[in-house]
């Protein structure tokens, strides 16, 4: 059964064409989301990868610290229901939950270390806030209250500066990574049952709720399928129960026969290939005229950049091919403080890129430069200068900084090691197969990647 809107999507177009992501050009309008009752200081806001995400009253997106993975526990485990775990004193030794590494061990740079509470601001309630809907109320150990979603603490992230900015860690960041992450929140998107919607680096793609892809067919016209005898043994449609309501925002559906009804979206036919194995595919958009289908297209990559091919399936390169790095770290402390940003201690990173020699871990891992004069078209992509002596970000303009690309504000890498376009060595280099602390390509089309 569809779901009640507040909010409605432009159409925009984006495509996989010959086994290459083609990025969208412009950033499209808000996906359509659930309305549901919030509290006064919250609103909805449009992110570029991450759909629409709950913010607080500067705009500024709401995280929840949920729950990770580890061999010796559970990363912390993040925040029990109904409390926090992110306090106002730093942590001082790592919690033994990152095996083999023992408990009690100093963590670094304890001089300049923030708290949790600095790192991520916890959403307060005012005194006279009540519970609304799905958000309600908690009290800190420090005798604050603090807003809650679903019975998880809500936070800010001290990385976030602009409405849309996500660069706390969205769907896309560090995805795999050991340890407890923190999560952006937002409202439901506005999806029939059968359907879900997956972050990915191409955009927000439509699945079924299976994870399976969903594509349509360049032959069909709108709100008509031409999809014949010969089309329907690859392809199966996406059937609707005759009880769905016949048109609702951005969905309707069509009938192939006498009491036999089809999805559309956007007035394009829905479709799976039949056979598919792999969930959240672009197999599908390898045939000639069938493309994947995205809520919200991804924005276009930095210009210069270009995406090649290998046998583990498509990377970002940069103006000369070599494949893109995207660095992850989180802590093995009783908060789980990520580390994979410029502003956060850099001791894991240069012992993965250069065993603490920054010299050589410059020379590992150079930096993606940014041309003189290049501009960002979107908020997640953005040039920021870096000291490559200390790996911190300094003003413009700073003697010795490097012009570099970020995403989600953190800088980007190449491998000195790779020697021709498409050359991944050092995917996963580092601990934990480098979702610990260490460096992943960063992968626009993975043909390899675990199901779930």
């Amino acid at each position: 059964m569809l779901k009640r809107t507040v909010a409605s999507c432009a159409v925009v177009a984006a495509a996989l064409a010959g086994g290459v992501s083609i990025a969208a050009e412009t950033k499209s309008a808000m996906e359509a989301y659930v309305a549901e009752p919030v509290p006064s200081i919250i609103q909805v806001v449009g992110t570029d990868l991450d759909g629409p995400v709950f913010a607080d009253s500067r705009g500024h997106t709401l995280y929840v610290f949920g729950g990770g993975r580890e061999r010796g526990g559970y990363g912390g485990g993040g925040d029990p229901k109904d409390k926090s775990k992110c306090l106002d004193a730093p942590d001082k030794v790592t919690t033994g939950n990152m095996a083999p590494w023992p408990a009690g061990m100093e963590l670094p740079d304890l001089a300049t270390r923030k708290t949790c509470a600095q790192v991520w601001p916890p959403l307060y309630a005012a005194d006279d806030a009540k519970p609304v809907g799905n958000w309600s109320i908690i009290a800190r150990d420090d005798g604050k209250k603090q807003w809650a979603y679903n019975h998880a603490a809500v936070y800010t992230s001290s990385l976030d500066v602009r409405p849309g900015d996500v660069n706390g860690g969205g769907h896309l960041h560090a995805q795999g990574a050991s340890g407890t992450m923190r999560t952006p929140i937002g409202p439901d998107a506005d999806l029939p049952a059968q359907f879900d919607v997956e972050s990915m680096p191409t955009g927000r793609m439509l699945t079924m709720v299976d994870g399976f892809s969903v594509y349509t067919w360049d032959k069909d016209g709108p709100n008509k399928s031409n999809c014949d005898a010969n089309c329907l043994a690859q392809w199966k449609p996406v059937l609707a129960a005759a009880t769905a309501p016949q048109v609702h925002g951005d969905w309707a559906i069509i009938a192939r026969s006498p009491g036999v009804f089809q999805w559309t979206y956007r007035k394009k036919p829905l479709y799976t290939l039949n056979g598919e194995v792999q969930k959240r595919s672009s197999h599908g958009a390898d045939i000639p005229g069938w493309h994947n289908v995205f809520t919200t297209p991804g924005p276009a990559w930095p210009k210069g950049f270009s995406v090649q091919d290998n046998p583990g399936g498509s990377v970002l390169a940069d103006s000369k091919g070599k494949t893109i790095y995207i660095f992850n770290c989180i802590e093995d402390s009783s908060d789980q403080q990520s580390c994979d940003h410029p502003s956060t201690t850099q001791q894991y990173r240069l012992a993965m890129c250069g065993g603490f020699d920054v010299k050589r871990c410059n020379e590992m891992f150079p930096y993606v430069v940014a041309d003189k004069g290049a501009k960002s078209t979107s908020q997640i992509w953005g040039i920021k200068d870096i000291d490559p002596a200390t790996g911190r970000y300094v003003e413009p303009g700073t003697a010795g900084a490097v012009h570099v690309w970020t995403f989600r504000d953190r800088p980007l890498y190449t491998f000195a090691r790779d020697s021709v376009p498409g050359e991944v060595r050092a995917n996963a280099w580092g601990e934990g197969n480098g979702w610990r602390n260490g460096f992943h390509a960063f992968w626009v089309r993975e043909e390899f990647r675990r199901q779930f």
